[in-house]
């Protein structure tokens, strides 16, 4: 008899968030940039696709009009291959508070909708409370859709003149001239996860368009670069899904033998992206070769396979959980690529990076990206836990030194540890 599964129910955009979540590569099936040894397992490297096949990674210049990654070791400016937003030489880069000590911060944010949320949020406040920094307003909106009310609220937290504001965005375009009136304010931005594409905000983001293609790129590599492949798609026009297109049409332009069967919309939801893939199936009973997917919905997709009475096939796991995560590592045969989600790192290195500003280090540009850990067969064993339960949406923390460890963020800094 067959389990029936349920999930909590989430928002849609507070859910979105968690595909923007993590961070460089561990033996990918395609060639991508190096990253740090995800939990302490070494990179195992692995034969590549040729370039400009299919399973090869896109290595699309990176949006950097003024050459300003060339200043960087190759391994971050890597990094920042198929990121679609300028960098930009930050407007903080000379800026040093006059204070010394007795910081404030306030906090705009998003309702804990997901538990990346949730988990990113608490690891903020930790943070600057183990920094002695006083949170002087603290902000979300009742809704993760409610844009009006979280442009509203950065207003409030303006208003309150703190020494650095931490914002988490529902919408980048409309944060952009928020940025500039609190560098007009002389109020540092550090955008938490969320990019803003303005030399006025510091974003620490990982690199969403990069990890979807390398995902991407080693499902459909498992498959051969043949076959029928079913797209999920997140939250149509917000940025996390603008992304997520960019990445999966980069990988695909190099498969002329893999063809799109059909499209779904799972809103970041896995119980959405469930119900939604298992009426695909009702109407396509010979199923599809692999699963191509916006982020965080791998247990739901999974699990509409299982419910449908078919074989799971190969899914683009990006923003893996502790249940999919777990599920791979019983079913030793099965394809994995997925991405790890470290929410409690993102937080402190935003932290990190918030009172780097403050004392006067100088961030070289506005957009502090990293490339996220791939998940698969090399390293699964060594951050996935057999004990987790299968449907478990909890996110696959990965080690914290594999986010934005502090030699690696010190590249970021014209002074580190001034």
């Amino acid at each position: 008899m067959k389990k029936t599964s349920s999930f909590p129910r989430f928002t849609t955009f507070g859910a979105a968030i968690l595909g923007a979540g993590a961070l460089a590569l561990s033996g990918c099936a395609s060639s991508a940039p190096a990253e740090p040894a995800a939990s302490g397992s070494a990179p195992v490297a692995q034969a590549s696709p040729a370039a400009g096949t299919c399973g090869s990674l896109p290595t699309d210049a990176a949006n950097d009009p003024n050459g300003l990654l060339a200043d960087f070791p190759q391994e971050i400016a890597a990094g920042y291959d198929l990121y679609p937003y300028e960098v930009r030489k930050s407007a903080w880069a000379d800026y040093k508070s006059k204070k010394t000590e007795g910081f404030t911060a306030a906090i705009v944010g998003m309702p804990p909708a997901s538990p990346f949320i949730a988990s990113m949020s608490e690891s903020i406040r930790k943070a600057l409370k183990a920094e002695g920094v006083e949170v002087v307003g603290e902000f979300a909106p009742d809704d993760p859709s409610n844009v009006p009310l979280q442009l509203q609220q950065f207003n409030e937290a303006l208003s309150l003149k703190p020494d650095v504001i931490i914002y988490t965005a529902i919408a980048p375009e409309p944060s952009v001239d928020l940025a500039k009136a609190a560098h007009d304010a002389g109020i540092p931005l550090v955008a938490a996860q969320v990019p803003i594409d303005s030399e006025y905000a510091v974003s620490v983001t990982r690199n969403t368009p990069l990890a979807i293609a390398q995902v991407t790129a080693g499902t459909v590599g498992a498959i051969g670069g043949k076959g029928n492949v079913l797209r999920v798609d997140g939250i149509p026009g917000i940025p996390v899904s603008t992304f997520a297109t960019l990445g999966i049409d980069a990988v695909l332009e190099n498969c002329p033998d893999i063809k799109v069967a059909g499209s779904v919309t799972g809103f970041f939801q896995p119980a959405t992206a469930q119900a939604e893939v298992q009426k695909f199936l009702a109407t396509n009973p010979a199923g599809v070769d692999a699963v191509l997917q916006a982020g965080t919905m791998g247990v739901g997709i999974r699990n509409a396979f299982e419910e449908s009475g078919m074989e799971v096939p190969p899914i683009a796991d990006d923003g893996s959980s502790h249940g999919f995560s777990s599920w791979a590592l019983a079913n030793p045969d099965y394809p994995y690529f997925g991405t790890t989600t470290p929410s409690v790192r993102t937080g402190e290195a935003v932290v990190d990076v918030a009172l780097r500003i403050l004392k006067g280090e100088g961030p070289k540009i506005n957009q502090i990206v990293e490339p996220s850990v791939i998940v698969n067969r090399e390293n699964l064993a060594a951050i996935a836990d057999p004990s987790w339960d299968v449907s478990d949406l909890t996110d696959l923390a990965g080690a914290p030194d594999d986010y934005l460890p502090t030699e690696r963020l010190n590249e970021f800094f014209a002074n580190p540890g001034k």
